[in-house]
This record gives C-alpha cells, structure tokens and sequence, in this order.
C-alpha cells in the first residue's frame, strides 16, 4: 500500500529558521530604539544637544543651492539627482537636480546643486 504523504521537513525547517532571524532581528532594532530613546532622555535630562550624545545628523541648509550634513555614517546612493546618506539614526534622501558632493570627510559632507526636497526614511 503506497502513501500519498509528502515529507513537509523541508518546509518546516525554512519557516522555523525565517522565525528565528526574524525574532533576532526584531530583537536587535527593540534594543537599538531603546538606547537611543535611553540618550534622547539623558541628553534632555542633562540639557545637551542630541547630536552629541545620540549622533543625531545636522542639516544645515543654505537657500537652495547648498546643504551641510553632519554626523553621517555612509553614502548609498549618489548620483545627480538623488543623494541617500545612512546615518545612526535613521537615512536621509536629498533629491534635486545637479546635485553634486563637494567633499565629504568621516563626519560631514558638503552639497551643491539644486535641492528640491529632504526626506528622512
């Protein structure tokens, strides 16, 4: 007598393995929100700018034409007419038109170009 059964090892096996790095994923971004939330309170309790504590990014924008970005971690994308950059907190997309990096150090970047937008993802 032949079984129609299929062995679901395989299925089982991917899915509790997805579950597994999904908890260890959530896990990490539940402690990284809360030390941060933990330097935001420390910061305001002590009356400190965030950017120093916490490494809050700082915008400084001149018209439209040029834009100063502080306390960066990377450039993702650069092109001529977006510039994403990661920073510790969270991404900052720079859309416009001819868009151009200056120069960048490890903590700040210069921008020229014409910006038409900041978004914070």
């Amino acid at each position: 007598m032949k079984s129609n059964l299929k062995s679901t090892h395989k299925k089982f096996k991917k899915k509790a393995i997805h579950d597994l790095y999904k908890d260890i994923e959530s896990k990490n971004k539940r402690k990284k929100k809360e030390r941060i939330n933990y330097l935001e309170e420390l910061s305001n309790h002590l009356h400190l700018p965030q950017d120093i504590l916490v490494g809050a990014p700082i915008i400084t924008a001149t018209g439209r034409n040029e834009i100063c970005l502080e306390n960066y971690k990377g450039i993702i994308e650069y092109n001529g007419n977006i510039i994403k950059v990661q920073t510790k907190m969270c991404k900052i997309c720079i859309e416009g038109r001819n868009l151009n990096i200056l120069y960048f150090t490890e903590d700040e970047m210069r921008i020229t170009g014409f910006v038409q937008a900041i978004y914070y993802q």
